[in-house]
């Protein structure tokens, strides 16, 4: 890395390339080209999306190793515990190792109820896809109903008592009126029918 494209941070004061990010302003020293004021602005941009992350991880830090929680993080940070809470959560959720460089936080938060690698592929396929949060949602709910109904309709279907209802069924037809007797059009008819079950038995 470039000398003058280290950052260097006090207390209270982040710089970068003779940019200086104080509390309260941002001073320009010297004279800079297009690319560093470019650079600066992306760094600024960066902090935004990024502060989210790092309040949550600082928090997550604080109550893992001293048991700490909202009430001094509200005096330290001037945030609401809801968003504390928030940013607390999330971090807790998403492991580092998930995190996708190109969504927004608040795509992360919508994946937090799923497993690390249910939340993997999601979140990829809103990178790829370039979703919205919204357009995340909407296609993670519209997965899960389509789960749902085939989840549904395999619990409420059972093979083996379908299979014995048919079989019931013949043998019914049979003892009314044995095979011999059966015109010729119903025995094609019902051969015709049981053909595919005949083919799938073949093929265990």
């Amino acid at each position: 890395m470039k000398k003058n494209n280290i950052v260097c941070a006090t207390s209270t004061q982040l710089q970068l390339n003779g940019f200086k990010f104080n509390p309260l302003e941002l001073i320009i020293e010297g004279e800079h080209t297009i690319e560093q004021w470019l650079e600066a602005g992306k760094l600024l941009t960066g902090m935004e999306s990024s502060l989210n992350w790092w309040i949550g991880d600082w928090l997550v830090f604080g109550e893992h190793n001293y048991g700490q929680k909202y009430s001094q993080a509200e005096t330290i940070t001037n945030h609401r515990q809801d968003y504390l809470k928030a940013c607390n959560f999330v971090s807790g959720k998403i492991p580092s190792a998930n995190r996708v460089y190109g969504l927004s936080w608040s795509h992360h938060r919508e994946v937090c109820p799923l497993s690390p690698e249910d939340q993997k592929v999601w979140l990829t396929k809103a990178l790829e896809q370039e979703w919205t949060v919204s357009e995340l949602r909407v296609n993670m709910r519209k997965s899960l109903a389509e789960y749902s109904e085939e989840d549904t309709y395999s619990k409420s279907f059972n093979l083996v008592s379908w299979t014995q209802e048919g079989l019931r069924w013949l043998k019914q037809e049979v003892r009314k009126n044995p095979i011999e007797n059966w015109s010729n059009e119903r025995k094609v008819l019902i051969k015709k029918d049981l053909e595919p079950i005949v083919e799938i038995y073949k093929s265990l």
